[in-house]
């Protein structure tokens, strides 16, 4: 397989502070804390790349070195030369003589159908992504497009990779979160505005689909129809223990005991808890961080939370929306509660707020949904396109 390109990465490029290592630094164990102190890399871990040493067969993922034994996108076998600065991967297992076997995690997969390069854009797969391409890339290219979230549930683009392979090209996957489900024309929508068909998708796990969940998808585009084959709902649920993972906080609650990472999962912020290159106030929408968890019965808790160094001093966090963050709390009585929407509303100082669930709605207090009307509540969630989302519920006792 031939590279074709790169696009030019962040000019902030998202370097993690884990482990403190680099690619010459490294002593072999997954790192070098800087004091001459061997860094153990953790069991395992999702992130961007922070560099790659070809000769060496190394690669450096949120600050810890990894010896690469093989290169996986989906059943296409690659090499150490493919990879590039900021793509995202995924790694099991911690350091070993024999090296790991990194997996290629794109968040998007397909064809550039349009490009502005004067305004900074393109698109693929019908989705409209902000990044100024190389000027090798150009219509009609197969490319991987690595991402982080948006406060729009859209995408913050970290590097654009082209490729040419007989095995990749006509391959289209997206992740993203789902909204606009329609059960009866069996479709819906990821980020802003890809609709997606899964008339005839597998539906990985049997999973039973619903809005705010983030997903997978694969299958073929019918101009900006993504006709899918399989659909994967993603979370954090099955994380082995101490794996660690690089994202944005989507949420956090008011007590801050509890925060949201890429639209995907919650984690627990408990006594325990170490934060990093940060303090517990720094948790807030918009942060990039690294987190590493436990699974404590039905909870993952949070045992490390690594904050970007931008984050702890309050400058710009890698992230051009980080403005548009916004969270909201609401209390008084459910009214109007529409199941076909899952939304109620609730009035405020003579305003009503309209107020929807989705898939990552914790109720508290015995409550649900269909229990709620007129019962008085407080609420606490973010804004998404618009909509108050809500992320907890519980009763309002005063």
């Amino acid at each position: 397989m031939k590279k074709i390109a790169l696009v030019s990465t962040l000019a902030l490029i998202l370097t993690a502070c884990g482990g403190g290592s680099d690619s010459s630094s490294d002593n072999g164990n997954g790192g070098d804390n800087g004091n001459g102190g061997a860094v153990t890399a953790p069991a395992a871990v999702k992130g961007t790349i922070d560099s790659v040493d070809t000769v060496k067969s190394k690669i450096v993922v949120n600050g810890y070195s990894y010896d690469v034994a093989g290169v996986v996108y989906g059943n296409t076998q690659l090499n150490i030369s493919d990879l590039q600065s900021n793509m995202m991967v995924q790694i099991g297992g911690a350091q070993k003589a024999a090296g790991v076997q990194v997996n290629l995690e794109p968040t998007i997969t397909g064809t550039v159908t349009a490009i502005d390069r004067v305004a900074g854009t393109f698109e693929v797969n019908g989705i409209s992504l902000t990044y100024k391409l190389s000027n090798e890339i150009e219509l009609g290219d197969w490319v991987m497009v690595s991402s982080l979230p948006t406060a729009d549930a859209g995408y913050k683009v970290l590097s654009v990779v082209k490729f040419e392979n007989d095995d990749l090209i006509n391959h289209y996957e997206v992740e993203g979160r789902l909204s606009n489900l329609d059960n009866n024309a069996l479709s819906f929508k990821v980020g802003a505005a890809l609709i997606v068909d899964y008339s005839a998708a597998h539906v990985e796990d049997n999973a039973v689909l619903a809005n705010g969940q983030w997903v997978e998808v694969e299958g073929s585009m019918n101009v900006n129809t993504l006709e899918a084959t399989s659909v994967e709902v993603e979370d954090y649920s099955d994380l082995a223990n101490d794996t660690e993972v690089e994202g944005i906080v989507t949420w956090v609650d008011a007590q801050q005991t509890a925060f949201e990472l890429n639209y995907q999962g919650r984690f627990v912020v408990n006594a325990q808890t170490k934060f990093e290159d940060g303090f517990k106030a720094d948790l807030k929408q918009g942060a990039l961080v690294e987190v590493t968890s436990v699974k404590q019965g039905a909870q993952q808790v949070a045992t490390e939370v690594e904050f970007d160094d931008d984050n702890a001093t309050g400058d710009d966090n890698d992230n051009d929306n980080v403005g548009s963050w916004k969270e909201f709390e609401a209390e008084g009585f459910a009214t109007s509660v529409n199941a076909t929407d899952k939304s109620f509303v609730i009035t405020t100082a003579g305003k009503a707020i309209t107020i929807y669930v989705d898939a990552k709605t914790q109720f508290e207090d015995r409550l649900q949904f269909d229990t709620i009307d007129q019962q008085r509540i407080e609420v606490e969630g973010v804004v998404i396109n618009g909509q108050n989302i809500a992320r907890e519920i519980e009763a309002d006792n005063d």
